[in-house]
This record gives C-alpha cells, structure tokens and sequence, in this order.
C-alpha cells in the first residue's frame, strides 16, 4: 500500500472566509502534487525541497506542528494565518546590478602597462598610473594614498603638471630652448631626462610653464589592479586589490549579480554616530559587508551573506533581516499561541525537513515548531519575548553538514548564535536559577533532550504592541525580573547589551546635548522639573553619552542591577530654572545661564542686559531700548 501524503491547505471560501483542510495526496519527491483546482489554495504545510514549483508558499512550520504536535484545529488555521501573513509581510529591494568595468591599473614599467592597456582596453575601462618612469599618455603619480568605502576605494594622488593649457599658446619656443630635449611635440615633458634648469619657463611669453608644478586628483574606482613588484598600503578587507598573479579573480567578479537587500538599516535607531560608539555589527561581520563612517553603517548587499550575525548583535534593532523582521516576529505571536511552559523548536526548512522525517508518528504535547530560515538573526529580544509570552524552554536545531548529511558541524548556525544565547541564559540563571531556558541541539540528540522533564516556569505576559526592539526587550525583561521576585546585580563578564550611565550633578549644566545623540532614548528629560533621567533598561552602553558632553560629567559602566529602579527613569541631575524678570517664562536653568554670561562678560562688543529675559520679551526689550 503506497503512503499517502498528508498536509493542511489553506483556502479561501470567499472574499472574507478562509478554511483549513486536511488532505491526503499522493506525494514524489520533486513533482508537484496537484489538490482541487477549483479550490484558491493561500498556503499549504510542506516543504519546498519536496514540491519546488507548487504555485503557492508551502510551510513547514505548520506541516510540522499538524503532524508532530497536538494542536486542534482553530490553533492549525492561526497558525496557517500566522504563515500566510509573516510570507506577505516580507518586503526588501532586489534588483539586477550591472557590473562597473571602471578599474584602476597601477604600474611600475610602462611598457607593461601599455601592454595591459592594449590587451584589456576593450573589455574594461581602464585608468592607468605610473609609479616609476614616464609615458605620453600616462600620468606618473609622484604621491598617493588610497582608502576604500562600501563602494570600493578612494585614490588621492598628486601627478606633475608643468603646462597650463590656458595660457600655453603653442608658440614653440619651449622645444628648442630644452637642452635635454624632453619636452615633446605634444608638451610632454619626461621627468627622466630633465635637469630643471628652467631654460623653458624663461623663453614662455605666458607664463605658462613650472617645471615644479603638479595637481592633485582623486579616484573613485570599484577595483584596483598591481602590475609589477612594487608594494602599497591597502585598506583592511581589501578586496577589491588585485595582482597580476590573481587577475582571473578579478574577472570573476564581471558579471551581472542579483542583489536582494535584505538586511536593512534604520539610522533612526542606531548608536554609532560620527564614527563613535556601538560597533557591535562591523565587529561581527566576517564578510566585510558593513562598513561604518561618518555617514553612519552602510551594508554592502552583494557582499552580505545574510549570515545573522550583525542583525543578531545589534542591541537596538537598527539592522533588521526583512525576510522576518522584528515588528513581524511580535506580530506573529499575537496571533500564534505559545503553549505555557512549553517548548519552542526552531531551525530552518531544511533542518526541520530532517527531524519530521525523522520523527513520523510521534506527536509530541506542549511544543511549536517554527521555521526561521536564518538562526543567528536571532537575539537576546527575541529568546526573552518568547520566554515572557509563555515558552519555558527554546531549542535551537544545529543546522546539518554539507560533508555528512547525518552529522552536524561545530560552525554551524546555532554555534554563530552562541553569543545570545549565552546571554540569555545568563540572565535566567541569575533570576531563576534555570539553566536550560535556551539551548542549542543536534537532530541526533533531540530525543533526548526533549525526554528531560521541564523545572520551573517563567509565567506569561502577551504583548499586543511593538515599538522598537529595544522596547519589546525592556517589557519582556521586567516582567521576567518581576516574575521572578529576585533583585540581582549582573557583573560586566561577558556580553549583555545594558548598562549603568551616572552623573555629576555639579559639573552637569543641563545641556542635555546627550539626549540628542541617544536614539534609542535612554536618556531623558523632564521639562517640568528640568531634570536629566536615565532608563537602564534601554541603555546600550554604546557610551555616546559620555563622549559627547561638554563637561565631562557622565561616566558609563558595564555593571548593573535588575530590580524594579531598572525600568523606570533614574534621575541623574536636576538644575534650578531660568525665568524670564518680564514674563515669568522658564527659558533655560541658571547653571547653564551663568556659563554663557561668564562667557560674553569677556567680550567687550556685546551688550549683555538683555540677557535675563526670554527669546519673545529679549527682542521687545532689545527696541525699547534702541
């Protein structure tokens, strides 16, 4: 008797009706199964290994959770719903990138460089430089230094520049008058041969020769080749630097790409700023595919290989992997629910492809199965918010070896996302003394693991709106700490994304120039009580803060403590108001109005009385007086 396939179809009755049916079929791995074509099927439970070409999105997220979990089936439909809109929600840039030919050759024997130029030129578009010797048609750079940018690099160069071609009149003079005869019919002059002795400049009526002349130039170029043996400084991560022994790399890299950019960034968010503070995703990118300057973090799409890491690092959500970003994730789970002290399995299709064949026929009680196609995207706020909305244990599935299909590799995924996990469960055993809230697993091991029986509860709190990662963070930490009833202080050992930001009071003039530079609003003001506030709970420790104050009067450290204080604003200074002698305005506080007249007082030109009053009444005083 042949096996019959059995998956979930979600149709659509009609415009506003959807349904869940179950249904049998026969199934050949890579042929396309074909259910009732007068129905409009929205999703189906499967695997896209298996039906690659089916017309509609397959899940296996709800083929594994109709066939190995015990959820009735309303739960299937909101899960099959959940699917439907996590698929729909998905929105990136993906284009066709046509390959820039534009590239830099640099040698150091003219002759080898024409040659290159009289082999290559009709293929690329070449800029040819000098470093030694001279040559009619190509500059001889005397100094230069190069810099790379997400785009490729940046060559500032300086090239000798003897003739001005706006006041040169071609009278002729100049040929005759050079003893060493270097200067050609085209005003070359060959650096070789002459001896500057300036015979030329003297014979110019115009002025227009200076044998010490040159220009500087600058290069903006995707690509530089070295011809020769001569060395150079190069950027870190260079690339785009080739030799004459790896030119066929080079020629590699001439193709058409299809970029999809897929990981994103919201400057809005970020805490790296005029090239100073957080670093975590530059420092976690192995591929050199984000780049940090004075722009901010830009991300090179066709170098990114949408491995997780720097997405998972960034403690405020600024980068976002938008095949399933963070808002979608919180959204997810309000229509998903987690079984209470139950367990969370994830891994990617092909993983979970694995265990469900693996594991026909046992259905397992208070589990969800979800497919997240990247595991290291996945952070401290995304293990704490499944924590706090019911889950009492997440197992992350180690993705399997290219090498041996049946075994699984050290570096896989789940090691990437060691890190957060790690801290994690750092935070759990701290508050729960609970060390298996967060681990990863080989599909060999799963039976195991899932045989241990569960300790312990970390309770539940839905939360129906998202802000920001760091917000949904912040909810998911209080209600754990406060669930937990224990107050803790958590060393600075290891990575956690919080910190601690004092201040003092006398030096601090209310400046408040760190609020603007904290994006992620960790620090605040209180307009009424023109008091400086900070909110551990959102804190980074990028320490933005700290660099930016004018008086030195922040300090940051690693160390802090989880108790009822760490989610409400902490008052760091509190100044005593300026108001205005006519209108009784509160325009400013009396430290930083002192500052500013100590300040002026020193300068003799400015009229310093109209000073105490607010902008509006200033100005009034200001013609009444006049």
């Amino acid at each position: 008797m042949n096996k019959i396939f059995s998956t979930c179809l979600l149709v659509q009755e009609s415009p506003n009706v959807t349904v869940l049916e179950m249904t049998e079929v026969n199934l050949h791995p890579g042929i396309d199964f074909s259910p009732d074509q007068r129905k409009t099927i929205l999703l189906a439970g499967g695997f896209s290994s298996l039906i690659p070409e089916s017309g509609f999105p397959l899940s296996s997220t709800l083929q594994l959770n109709y066939d190995l979990a015990t959820f009735t089936a309303q739960e299937l439909k909101n899960i099959a719903q959940a699917e439907l809109g996590r698929i729909n929600r998905v929105n990136y840039r993906s284009y066709t990138s046509d390959t820039d030919k534009r590239v830099c050759v640099i040698g150091d024997n003219a002759a080898r460089l024409n040659t290159f130029i009289d082999i290559y030129g009709g293929l690329l578009d070449i800029e040819p430089l000098l470093v030694k010797g001279y040559h009619p048609e190509i500059p001889t750079v005397t100094e230069f230094e190069l810099t790379g940018y997400a785009q490729g690099y940046r060559l500032d160069y300086q090239v000798r520049s003897p003739v001005n071609f706006e006041l040169c009149t071609y009278c002729g003079n100049c040929g005759p008058a050079c003893p060493e005869q270097c200067i050609s019919e085209n005003l070359f002059v060959n650096y070789t041969f002459c001896s500057f002795c300036k015979k030329c400049e003297k014979v110019c009526g115009t002025n227009a020769i200076d044998v010490h002349s040159a220009i500087n130039k600058v290069l903006n170029i995707p690509a530089i080749i070295i011809l020769g043996d001569f060395k150079m400084d190069v950027p870190p991560g260079a690339d785009g630097i080739f030799h004459e022994e790896n030119l066929p790399e080079y020629f590699k890299t001439l193709f058409s790409s299809q970029i999809d950019e897929v990981v994103t960034w919201n400057k809005a968010l970020c805490q790296f700023s005029r090239n100073q503070g957080c670093d975590l995703c530059l420092s976690s990118c192995s591929h050199m595919a984000i780049v940090q300057d004075f722009r901010g973090v830009t991300v090179d799409s066709l170098k990114c290989e949408e491995c997780g890491a720097c997405v998972a690092a960034c403690p405020t959500g600024a980068l976002q992997n938008e095949r399933f970003g963070d808002s979608s994730f919180v959204e997810y789970f309000q229509n998903v629910i987690i079984p209470q002290d139950g367990t969370v399995v994830i891994g990617n299709e092909d993983t979970l492809h694995r265990l469900w064949w693996r594991q026909q026929g046992r259905r397992r009680e208070n589990v969800f199965f979800l497919q997240y196609d990247n595991v290291p995207n996945l952070s401290l706020f995304h293990f704490l918010f499944l924590l706090n909305s019911g889950a009492r244990r997440i197992v992350l599935l180690e993705t399997c070896g290219q090498i041996d299909p049946m075994t699984c590799l050290v570096e896989d995924q789940a090691a990437k996302a060691k890190k957060q996990l790690n801290a994690a469960n750092r935070l759990l055993i701290q508050l729960y003394d609970i060390e298996d809230a967060v681990v990863s697993c080989r599909l060999q091991d799963f039976d195991v693991l899932m045989a241990a029986p569960l300790a312990g509860s970390f309770g539940k709190v839905r939360q129906d709106t998202f802000i920001n990662r760091r917000q949904s963070l912040a909810v998911a930490l209080e209600s754990l700490v406060k669930n937990s009833g224990r107050e803790v202080t958590i060393l600075p050992e290891g990575y956690l994304p919080f910190a601690t930001v004092s201040c003092d009071r006398e030096r601090c003039t209310q400046c408040m120039a760190c609020l603007n530079i904290c994006r992620i609003e960790a620090m605040r003001a209180n307009p009424q009580q023109l008091s400086l506030n900070h909110l551990q709970a959102l804190c980074v420790g990028c320490g933005l803060c700290v660099d930016i104050c004018p008086e030195n009067a922040l300090d940051i450290s690693s160390e802090f403590t989880l108790n009822s204080d760490f989610f409400v604003p902490i008052e760091l200074a509190q100044a005593e108001p300026m108001i205005c002698k006519s209108c009784g305005k509160v325009f400013g506080t009396r430290k930083s109005f002192d500052r500013v007249m100590a300040i002026l007082s020193e300068k003799e030109t400015i009229d310093i009385r109209h000073f105490e009053f607010c902008d509006v009444c200033r100005v009034v005083k200001i013609f009444e007086s006049a």
